[in-house]
């Protein structure tokens, strides 16, 4: 490419030289006239320019030599080029140039450069010197120039021969690269997968042990147990197809109190998505119960409540069932939120079926409802109240239907003066029913995993007061929210006391708190009420120092009996039971010297302690350990309240989504129709689709979405989940798994 970019630019040079005189004819006055004045000869050498101008003076023959440099220089540094040649010369140069049309290459850098021809006409070699050093200070390219036309013609062809075949030469070669690389790229990606399997094997076989005395490499890993046979099969395969000569086996070995597996769940593609919302959160410990399939319909559900209308549903879950349909064309996209709509295209499907129950529930179809059974409600003329249509012989009383509209609300509901006084008080309500059950329910979980880890300290002084704590208060406000649902206070008992109304239920509460063991009339829902509320009361307070005091100190009485037990019943102890007291660890004392591993399982199942408190995790500190308690307990009871405050957010969402779509509705669409012009209808119709689709279905629902991620993550799953600590995640050796990081990276 040099000596092509080279022999361009001397071709231009060549080429440019038509521009100037012809350097090799000889002086001519008339034809070689003859000077009788010094003036003369001057004024002849500045308008002819020869190499050896000649004159005649006083009869002799005079010669003055002239010299030339020609090449090319970038044009933008011309200006500066000719103004340093003249300084530097003091004048006695000429510069004469033309400005190429085309830009050439330049064969120093490579790079394409506008650049211009010049030649530089002087006398002597000192100036020679100066001017050579000015053109190689910018970069200019200089070029032999011949003297005679002739010889410039003559190096004009050559130069032009030998540029075409330097232009053969890198035709031929470019149709070879390009045949060559055609093969490469065909057979690329195969070379590429062969290097990256060989890579992510030789990484793994780098972490082998070598086995000097015997000579062999061995290897630990886990593996799952229904899984085992299987690597048995693909090993003795790998063996058969290599022809080894000696055999490879796999043993099965029970994993020390020091190693905890990684954690491994079996997941399909439905599944994925629930794990992955579970695992953003924090990987579960070994064994740990996992909230995952509690959140396949919990989740959705949740979000159902606050996204609820069958029209909004209808279209979200339309739009995941497309993205299921073409599920193989949409996994190999390299848009990313394509990507991330395809991961969660099956929790979007749900989302949208459960947003289309809601909405029955609700009875909303883009905010209109829907009168599939018919009202079980009716006006008249005598009472500015509806009347239910099987109960309504006297108006004035205004009495509810014998029988109600059997699924969701009533579609009266949405046109009545109380309709939002109506619908916030249920949607209340539902979401406090809604977020103890659920915190209830993180609780229980929790027992499961202390039952399971053999923990009896954290089912009696953590799980049983949280419940009794939870319970006594706002569980019995779910109790006073249901029972207020079904009591019938239309009943003739209810209806001859005058006592008989609905009572506030915060009133309830506040009072409970307030005056305990005093319930005004007007406050009561059933018998021995203030005697029940009392009692709840003390044992709400109970329950604080229950999960506060005990816990640290049955740690430190078992630690003391397990340090004891352990010196007791070792006789091959290394260190003495002053040197075991003075590091306070809670099992297997190996960092300290004490007791050897290979012990840990044997005491273990004499004191039938878990090995989860005999594989310890460091020194044990009974200040520390009370102070964390202390954290834990006051972060329940304050949690308690913030948590079930939290979940008051569906109620707020669901309130949110029904009134913004009431807007688009009426101030969008029905304003539109109202005006009964088909072009206003138009834009009015194409306003409401837009609102809903770029702010309901985009906006809201990822509000939504978020909120209901909040919910799952901190008021249900900390109340078991990763209680003690994050876990490992079980990462096999899997090349699709490699190669799908590598992607992402």
């Amino acid at each position: 490419m040099s000596e092509l970019s080279t022999s361009m630019s001397w071709k231009s040079v060549l080429r440019s030289s038509a521009m100037f005189p012809d350097l090799a004819q000889p002086l001519t006055w008339g034809s070689r006239g003859r000077c009788s004045t010094l003036s003369q000869v001057k004024l002849l050498l500045v308008y002819q320019w020869p190499f050896w101008s000649t004159a005649r003076l006083s009869g002799f023959w005079i010669a003055f030599p002239w010299l030339v440099l020609s090449g090319v220089v970038q044009r933008e540094k011309l200006p500066a080029f000719e103004r340093l040649l003249f300084r530097a010369t003091k004048g006695n140069c000429h510069l004469k140039f033309n400005d190429l049309l085309k830009p050439v290459i330049d064969p120093h850098t490579g790079e394409s450069m506008d650049k211009a021809v010049f030649v530089v006409f002087f006398s002597g070699e000192t100036v020679r010197t100066k001017i050579t050093k000015i053109c190689n200070a910018f970069g200019a390219n200089l070029y032999p120039f011949p003297f005679s036309h002739n010889s410039q013609m003559t190096m004009y062809n050559e130069c032009r021969a030998r540029l075409n075949d330097l232009e053969n030469v890198t035709i031929t070669t470019r149709r070879q690269k390009v045949e060559t690389l055609s093969e490469i790229a065909a057979k690329l990606p195969l070379w590429s997968e062969k290097v990256f399997c060989e890579k992510a094997v030789y990484h793994t076989l780098n972490l082998l042990n070598f086995d000097t005395s015997q000579k062999l490499f061995v290897g630990e890993g886990w593996c799952p147990k229904n899984r085992v046979d299987d690597v048995r099969l693909a090993l003795d395969r790998a063996v058969r197809r290599a022809n080894a000569q000696v055999p490879s086996m796999v043993e099965e070995r029970k994993p020390s109190s020091r190693e905890t597996p990684p954690t491994y769940y079996r997941i399909n593609k439905f599944t994925e998505i629930f794990q992955t919302i579970v695992e953003s959160y924090g990987v579960a410990q070994y064994h740990e119960v996992n909230p995952a399939p509690f959140l396949i319909t919990s989740f959705p559900f949740l979000f159902g409540v606050m996204f609820g209308d069958v029209g909004h549903g209808i279209i979200m879950a339309a739009f995941a069932f497309l993205m299921i349909l073409f599920e193989k064309r949409l996994q190999y996209s390299k848009n990313e939120m394509v990507q991330n709509l395809y991961k969660g295209r099956y929790i979007i499907f749900l989302m949208g079926v459960f947003s289309i129950f809601t909405g029955f529930i609700y009875n909303e179809f883009f905010a209109i409802p829907l009168d599939i059974f018919g009202s079980r409600w009716k006006y008249t003329s005598e009472s500015n109240m509806a009347c239910g249509i099987d109960n309504c012989d006297v108006p004035s009383e205004v009495l509810p239907p014998l029988h109600p509209y059997p699924l969701g609300f009533d579609p009266i509901w949405k046109g009545s003066q109380n309709s939002l006084l109506f619908f916030n008080s249920y949607k209340m309500k539902f979401s406090i029913v809604i977020g103890v059950s659920q915190m209830v329910l993180g609780i229980c979980l929790s027992c499961v995993n202390a039952k399971f880890f053999r923990e009896p300290i954290d089912i009696w002084y953590v799980f049983v007061p949280q419940m009794i704590f939870m319970n006594s208060i706002f569980g019995y406000l779910v109790f006073l929210i249901l029972f207020k649902w079904l009591k019938n206070w239309n009943s003739e008992a209810c209806m001859s006391d005058p006592t008989c109304e609905p009572p506030d239920l915060k009133a309830i509460l506040i009072g409970m708190f307030m005056s305990p063991g005093n319930v005004p009339p007007k406050l009561k829902l059933y018998d021995g009420q203030a005697f029940v509320q009392v009692l709840l009361l003390l044992a709400a307070l109970v329950a604080i120092p229950w999960m506060l005091l005990p816990k640290p100190f049955l740690l430190k009485a078992r630690f003391e009996r397990t340090k004891y037990q352990i010196v007791k019943n070792n006789s091959d102890l290394e260190t003495p039971a002053s040197d075991v007291d003075s590091h306070h660890h809670v099992g297997c004392f190996s960092s300290s010297g004490s007791i050897p591993i290979a012990h840990c399982s044997e005491v273990r199942e004499y004191l039938n302690l878990p090995s989860i408190l005999l594989g310890f995790q460091g020194p044990f500190n009974f200040g520390d350990t009370m102070v964390n308690q202390m954290i834990h307990t006051i972060e329940f009871v304050l949690g308690a309240v913030s948590n079930t405050a939290s979940y008051l957010r569906l109620w707020a969402l669901s309130l949110a989504h029904a009134e913004l779509s009431d807007v688009f509705l009426e101030k969008l669409l029905y304003t539109s129709i109202e005006t009964g012009s088909p072009v206003g209808i138009v834009i009015g119709f194409s306003m409401w689709l837009c609102a809903t689709i770029g702010v309901l279905m985009l906006m809201e629902s990822l509000s939504a979405f978020l909120h209901a991620l909040r919910l799952h993550w901190v008021e249900f799953q900390n109340k078991f989940y990763n209680l003690h600590g994050t876990g490992r995640k079980f990462a096999p050796f899997d090349f699709a798994e490699l190669r799908q990081a590598e992607t992402e990276s």
